[in-house]
């Protein structure tokens, strides 16, 4: 006796039979979506062509058990048929090979049977053939601008790279702060098109002066289709947010300037606050698709993913201060993530960025220290992006180990080899070490994959300048200009490149067109004021000089920023000291400055003791020289151990004088 079911396989090869039979399917439906996931991500596929491929999968699987039910039922292997005839000889050889025949499986003949694998197989190629036309039609008709899916740049509707200006949410909650937390987060996310270009603030605020409006006032879809008009705008962005239960609906639409015509429109739900920024997203990347923009760079132009704070509130200060860093304006983004460490005391990113920021605007060295350690200490709390993120901006600001900050954005960049952000902040590291050719490549690259980044672009024309390659400096600072032509920071850099050039002619003409241009940008205003000074001194007009220091001078004591008014006096007095030949004169000034504002007013981090030392050594005063060495080396800031040539001009000059 054997367990050999009537005219097929025993019971135990049917079930090995069946088992390798789901194996093959299993292991060929994951390569499948292996390489439907490749096809999304480089061809630009719809997202939910992923989803259809699974289903078509599982609607698969009970068919493919079924049919190797059947099969096994109707299947003898060679040794079931050895058992049951006996004959010997050449009748036994001819009986052998007939049963060889009959262990294949036999792909013409269903035996008697509709389920057959020639069938299964059949079915599959079609399903899957008639799921990729339908993917095939959707991609076209987008393309051409045909139906409901066209998009509005391939239907005419709208130019490509058409600037649009968004209007502040309508809020209908009863939460005052949802509507322009949702209003701020769409801006980030639409910022990243390739496909529309957003006004910033700056300009419709010049036009809302122009109509004698106030500029803080709520900018409403009737205000920004007024404003677009005036400017020769076509479109505008308007939202809002309305309650549903526990939930939220938030919708977006893309609105003709000049009748109201709704253009495009997209909508999303959220189940609670927490969920509103995956929502916000979701909302953006619909109407970017609608308007036509590549699935693909919508997927790699997504956000620094969600940061791990338990404050909603918090999270929309820090949203909010990402995007105005964006836009240059780094002094409001430190007022708007103080207020989000102030709610969240345990938000490591929103101290990570603080500390950062306050490091680009070479500002209260001690306030920086203290927010990049705050962001340290909680890292443990964070996902790894966040992590390595922190543990990078701590080593590079607070600990001055190239090598371990090094260490971590690359860590980052193994996990997530497409992050801009850390491909910038380890390019900075590079570039600190003069490795000019590696950062620029990793500066190109984060443009590459992330082209609303304003910074990348400023970053890239320091690194590939520093290379020598002015032509490819030159691209780069011109895409900076087109793609942001309100951006603070691009006209600072505008002079710069001429000044670098030695086309002196050029940067005058550049600087004059940018001091033209109103803004209160602190950063922006101190670096056009140093690219003035610096313009004067190449040219030999001491006097213009120092009146553009003097009124830098006045603008750091009006903030607050006592070691820069220091520093600044300084810098004219060195005018007298090695230019004028009037040493008496220049000892004076520093003299009156430091009457002004002692040292000891200021946090021992910021003080001036090295430009001073420096000062002190040139102008022959020994012991005052060496005062200023004695109280840098006991400020406890790794920063000084690495400290720029005043430390070792001061030094130099002493040893020589000693000697």
């Amino acid at each position: 006796m054997t367990d050999r079911a009537a005219g097929g396989l025993s019971e135990s090869s049917r079930r090995g039979y069946i088992t390798r039979v789901l194996v093959v399917y299993l292991g060929a439906s994951y390569a499948v979506l292996e390489i439907v996931d490749i096809f999304i991500d480089q061809l630009g596929l719809p997202s939910w062509f992923f989803p259809g491929v699974i289903v078509l999968l599982l609607v698969g699987l009970p068919i493919v058990v079924a049919t190797a039910l059947v099969q096994s039922r109707s299947r003898a292997g060679p040794r079931e048929r050895d058992s049951e005839i006996g004959a010997v000889g050449p009748v036994a050889a001819e009986s052998a090979a007939d049963q060889v025949v009959a262990a294949k499986p036999d792909l013409s003949r269903p035996r008697g049977h509709w389920l057959t694998w020639r069938k299964a197989i059949v079915g599959f190629v079609a399903a899957f053939a008639l799921w990729g036309l339908v993917v095939a039609v959707y991609m076209t008709t987008r393309a051409l601008g045909i139906g409901p899916v066209g998009s509005l740049v391939a239907a005419g509707v709208i130019e490509e790279r058409e600037r649009i200006i968004l209007a502040d949410f309508e809020n209908n909650t009863d939460d005052p702060l949802l509507g322009r937390a949702a209003t701020e987060a769409f801006r980030i996310d639409l910022s990243q098109s390739t496909v529309v270009n957003v006004v910033g603030s700056g300009s419709v605020d010049r036009v809302l002066i122009l109509m004698q409006r106030d500029p803080g006032q709520p900018l409403d879809e009737a205000l920004a289709r007024e404003v677009a008009i005036r400017e020769g705008i076509k479109a505008v962005v308007a939202g809002e947010v309305t309650p549903v239960g526990s939930g939220y609906v938030l919708s977006a639409r893309l609105v003709g300037a000049q009748d109201g015509r709704v253009l495009a429109a997209s909508r999303e739900t959220a189940r609670d606050s927490t969920a509103i920024i995956g929502a916000i997203d979701r909302l953006s990347n619909g109407l970017r698709e609608r308007v036509g923009e590549s699935l693909k760079t919508i997927r790699q132009g997504e956000p620094l993913d969600h940061v791990t704070t338990a404050s909603l509130e918090a999270l929309r200060k820090y949203s909010q201060a990402v995007r105005v860093i964006e836009m240059g304006e780094h002094e409001r983004a430190v007022t708007l993530l103080e207020e989000a460490v102030a709610l969240d005391t345990a938000f490591a990113m929103a101290w990570r960025k603080l500390g950062v920021t306050l490091g680009n605007l070479d500002r209260n060295r001690a306030r920086e220290i203290e927010a990049l350690t705050q962001a340290y200490q909680h890292r443990d709390r964070l996902s790894d992006r966040e992590r390595y993120m922190t543990e990078g901006s701590y080593h590079h600001g607070v600990t001055r180990d190239s090598e371990k900050a090094a260490a971590a954005y690359q860590s980052l960049l193994d996990v997530y080899p497409d992050e801009p952000w850390a491909m910038n902040n380890l390019a900075l590291v590079l570039l600190e070490n003069r490795d000019y050719r590696q950062a620029a490549r990793l500066y190109e690259r984060a443009i590459e994959i992330d082209s609303a980044g304003a910074l990348y672009y400023g970053n890239a024309v320091v690194a590939l300048f520093a290379l020598g390659e002015t032509g490819r400096a030159e691209s780069v600072h011109a895409r900076h200009i087109e793609k942001f032509p309100d951006h603070p920071t691009a006209l600072a850099e505008d002079v710069a490149l001429a000044s670098a050039q030695f086309d002196y002619d050029l940067a005058e003409e550049r600087l004059q067109a940018a001091l033209e241009t109103p803004t209160t940008n602190r950063l922006t205003n101190l670096m056009l004021g140093f690219n003035q000074a610096q313009l004067a001194e190449i040219r030999g007009q001491l006097g213009e000089a120092e009146r553009v220091l003097e009124r830098g001078m006045a603008a750091f004591e009006q903030q607050g920023d006592l070691a820069n008014y220091v520093g600044l006096a300084t810098r004219i007095a060195f005018y007298d000291l090695m230019l004028r030949a009037r040493p008496d004169r220049a000892l004076q000034r520093v003299e009156d400055a430091l009457a002004r504002h002692p040292l000891e007013e200021m946090d021992p981090l910021d003080r001036p003791y090295d430009l001073l030392a420096t000062f002190y050594a040139l102008a022959g005063q020994d012991e005052e020289a060496r005062a200023m060495l004695d109280a840098a080396a006991s400020v406890d800031d790794p920063e000084e151990d690495e400290q720029n040539v005043q430390n070792a001009i001061a030094r130099a000059l002493l040893a020589a004088r000693a000697g």
